[in-house]
C-alpha cells in the first residue's frame, strides 16, 4: 500500500480534468455512462479543455449523479479543519483525489490494495481523534464498470462512529457487498471517468449544485462555456502572462479568474526566478502578497470583530490601545480614518535604517540566533530584540499628522494590528488560521509560511543587499513587517491564488461560506462602500476611481473592490459582474526597483480580457 501526499500528487500532475478518452455523442440513462477509459490518465490544466462537447458532457453528467443517502445533511462538507482521509480503491482515482486536494490539501489520501489500510489510518489519526473518511470505490478496467469485490470488502475497516462518505465510481451492484449502515452519505457516480471524478469532488466540497445538494459558497470549477463564455476569448491571458515573463517584469506568476462562483481560469506560468535551474511555478506555489494582507488578513479580521460588536469604525484608536498612542494626537484618530487612509499619517517610515551602523546590523538590536531577549525572527539567521517594536511606535508618534485627506500610508495598519489583537487576545496570525482559514480549507494562506511549508514551495522575493543581506524566501519582504517578527497588519501573508480567491469569494458571499457565518451583510456593506468624499477607498479596501479604473481595469464596476501588493500582486472582486481576479507574481525578484509589471499594465490588461469576454456573452 502507498500513502500519497495530495500536495505531491498536485505538484506532479497539475490541475483537475483529464480529457484523453473517447466520447459518446450523448448521455442518457440507458447509456449507463460506458465511456472507454484509458489505461493511464494524464493531468491537464482545465483551461486547455475548451470544447463545447467537453462542457456539454460535464453538465449533462450531473443529471445522473445519484445521492442515495445523506444522514443529518453531512453533504456538502462544511468545516475542513478536522482530519479527513480519502481511501480510493480499485481503478484509477487520480482526478478525484486531485480535485479534493484543491479544496483541502491537508487531506490524507490512501490508495491501496492490501489490508494494511486500517493500521495506516490508526497511525495517522490516533485512536481517539475524530475522523471524516471519504471512501471511493472505482471500476478497475476501462472496458466495464465493475468494481472489484476485494475493494468493496475493504469498507469493513471503517469505524461506524466516524463520519463516513461512500462514492461508487462504477456499477451500483457493488452495494450488495457493502454494509451501507457504516456510511452517513452515499453517492452513486455510475462510472470511473475523469468527468465523474471532477464533478463529484466538487459536489462533496460544496462547489457545485447537483442531485438535490446546494453549493455551500465555495468556488466551483467550470469551463468558460458553461457560463456562456468562449475559452478562445480568454487565451489572450496566456499571451499577456508570457509577455511579462519575456520582458523581465517577473519570472513567473499565477492567474485565477472566477465568474459567477466558478473558477474558469487557473494557471501557473514561468519560474520562481530567472535562473535556468529555478523551480517551475505550479498552482501550489505561495507568494508574498504584500499589502493584499491589508484585506486578506486585517480587514477580514476587523469585519469579523465588527459583526460581533467588538470593532467600531467610528471609535478612536486611543480608546482601544492607550498604551500605544499615549497622550498624543494619534489617540483621537478614528478606525474609519486609518482604514481609509484619511488620517493624515506619514506614508512610510524606513524603520530599518536606524538599526544599521555603516551598513551592518547593530549588535544591540539584532543577533544571529534566537534567545529570550531576541525572540523575533526577521530573516534567516537574524533575530530582533523583543522591545524594538516600542521604538518603532515611538518613531511613528514623533511624526507630524497631516490634513485629513486621502494619503496612502502603511502606518495605518501598524495600528489596526494591536487593536485587533487586543480584542482577540492573541496574534492575528494564529486567530485567522484557526478560526477562518483552516475551517474553510485554506491551508495555503498564512503568516510565517516556513512553519508549515518547505522553502521550495515559497516563491523568493528580493535579494535584499541593504538590510537583511540575503535573498528572501519565506520571510516577508516588507522590512517593517519583518521587524515586527513577520506578523503585521499591512504585510506578512503568503498565499497561492486558490486560497486568496476563496477569501475574495467570502467577501462576495457577504460573510457566508460552507455553513459558517464570519460576518454580516451589514458589515460587508459598511466596509466596502466609499468612506469619504474625494477618497475612493473603502474601510481597508481599494476601489475604482470616480471615472473607473485605477488599481483595477476601467471596465470593473464601481461596486468592485480589492487591493494590490508591492511585490507584484492583485486581488479584486466585482459583485456587480460576479468576477474574482487574482494575479500573483514576484516582480521584486531579484530587485524591487523593477516596475515593468506596472509599466506594461499586465494586471489590468488581463482583467480587460475577462471583461471583454463577458461583454461578448451578452451580444
Amino acid at each position: 500500500m502507498r500513502l500519497f501526499s495530495s500536495l505531491l500528487v498536485l505538484s506532479l500532475l497539475g490541475f483537475t480534468l483529464t480529457h484523453f478518452y473517447s466520447k459518446e455523442k450523448s448521455l442518457s440513462p440507458s447509456s449507463k455512462f460506458k465511456y472507454e477509459l484509458p489505461n493511464k490518465w494524464i493531468g491537464q490544466t482545465f483551461t486547455d479543455l475548451n470544447s463545447m462537447e467537453e462542457n456539454r458532457q460535464a453538465v449533462e453528467y450531473r443529471k445522473y449523479i445519484t445521492l442515495l443517502q445523506n444522514k443529518q445533511q453531512v453533504l456538502p462538507i462544511g468545516r475542513l479543519d478536522h482530519k479527513i482521509a480519502c481511501i480510493s480503491l480499485g481503478g484509477n482515482s487520480s482526478v478525484f483525489t486531485e480535485t479534493l486536494a484543491l479544496y483541502a490539501d491537508r487531506i490524507a489520501t490512501f490508495d491501496a490494495d492490501t489490508l494494511q489500510i486500517s493500521a495506516m489510518l490508526d497511525k495517522f489519526y490516533g485512536l481517539s481523534d475524530p475522523k471524516v473518511c471519504i471512501f471511493s470505490l472505482h471500476a478497475q478496467k476501462p472496458t466495464h464498470n465493475h468494481i472489484p469485490e476485494w475493494a468493496c470488502k475493504q469498507t469493513q475497516i471503517l469505524n461506524k462512529t466516524d463520519q463516513n462518505i461512500l462514492v461508487l465510481f462504477g456499477d451500483k451492484h457493488a452495494l450488495q457487498l457493502i454494509d451501507t449502515s457504516l456510511f452517513d452519505a452515499i453517492i452513486l457516480a455510475h462510472e470511473n471517468h475523469p468527468i465523474a471524478h471532477e464533478q463529484v469532488a466538487q459536489l462533496l466540497m460544496g462547489g457545485l449544485n447537483a442531485v438535490g445538494l446546494q453549493a455551500n459558497g465555495r468556488l466551483g470549477i467550470a469551463l468558460p462555456e458553461e457560463l456562456g463564455l468562449n475559452s478562445q476569448d480568454l487565451q489572450e491571458i496566456d499571451v499577456i502572462a508570457q509577455k511579462g515573463i519575456n520582458a523581465g517584469a517577473y519570472p513567473g506568476c499565477q492567474v485565477l479568474v472566477a465568474v459567477e462562483d466558478k473558477i474558469i481560469w487557473h494557471k501557473a506560468y514561468g519560474k520562481q526566478g530567472y535562473e535556468s535551474t529555478a523551480p517551475t511555478i505550479n498552482l501550489q506555489s505561495m507568494y508574498d502578497i504584500a499589502s493584499v494582507t491589508k484585506i486578506a488578513a486585517s480587514t477580514l479580521l476587523a469585519m469579523e470583530q465588527h459583526a460581533k460588536g467588538k470593532f467600531d469604525l467610528d471609535r478612536s484608536i486611543g480608546s482601544y490601545i492607550p498604551e500605544v498612542t499615549g497622550e498624543t494626537p494619534f489617540g483621537a484618530l478614528k478606525n474609519r480614518e486609518i482604514m481609509a487612509h484619511q488620517a493624515g499619517l506619514t506614508p512610510w517610515i524606513p524603520f530599518y535604517k536606524r538599526t544599521l551602523s555603516d551598513g551592518t546590523w547593530k549588535n544591540s538590536i539584532y543577533r544571529s540566533s534566537p534567545s529570550e531577549e531576541f525572540p523575533l525572527q526577521v530573516a534567516k539567521d537574524m533575530f530582533i530584540h523583543k522591545n524594538y517594536k516600542d521604538s518603532m511606535y515611538a518613531q511613528i508618534m514623533r511624526t507630524q499628522l497631516g490634513p485629513k485627506k486621502y494619503v496612502y500610508s502603511d502606518l495605518c495598519y501598524y495600528f489596526t494590528q494591536p487593536i485587533l489583537e487586543s480584542l482577540i487576545g492573541e496574534s492575528q496570525a494564529s486567530y485567522l488560521r484557526r478560526n477562518i482559514y483552516l475551517p474553510l480549507g485554506l491551508n495555503r494562506i498564512c503568516y510565517h509560511p516556513l512553519q508549515y511549508f518547505t522553502a521550495n514551495q515559497l516563491v523568493p522575493t528580493e535579494n535584499d543587499k541593504l538590510f537583511r543581506k540575503q535573498t528572501l524566501q519565506g520571510f516577508v519582504h516588507d522590512p517593517g513587517a519583518a521587524m515586527l517578527g513577520g506578523i503585521a497588519g499591512h504585510a506578512g501573508i503568503f498565499s497561492n491564488a486558490w486560497s486568496l480567491a476563496h477569501v475574495m469569494q467570502l467577501f462576495l458571499n457577504k460573510g457566508q461560506m460552507a455553513g459558517m457565518n464570519f460576518f454580516s451583510e451589514a458589515t460587508y456593506t459598511e466596509f466596502t462602500k466609499q468612506q469619504y468624499t474625494g477618497n475612493r477607498r473603502g474601510a481597508g479596501f481599494d476601489r475604482p476611481t470616480a471615472n473607473g479604473g485605477g488599481t483595477c481595469d476601467v471596465l470593473a464596476s464601481q461596486q468592485s473592490f480589492g487591493h494590490s501588493g508591492f511585490t507584484g500582486t492583485l486581488a479584486w472582486a466585482d459583485p456587480k459582474n460576479k468576477v474574482i481576479f487574482i494575479f500573483l507574481s514576484n516582480r521584486v525578484h531579484p530587485n524591487q526597483d523593477n516596475w515593468k509589471l506596472r509599466d506594461l499594465n499586465i494586471r489590468t490588461d488581463m482583467q480587460h480580457v475577462v471583461y471583454e469576454a463577458l461583454a461578448k456573452r451578452g451580444r
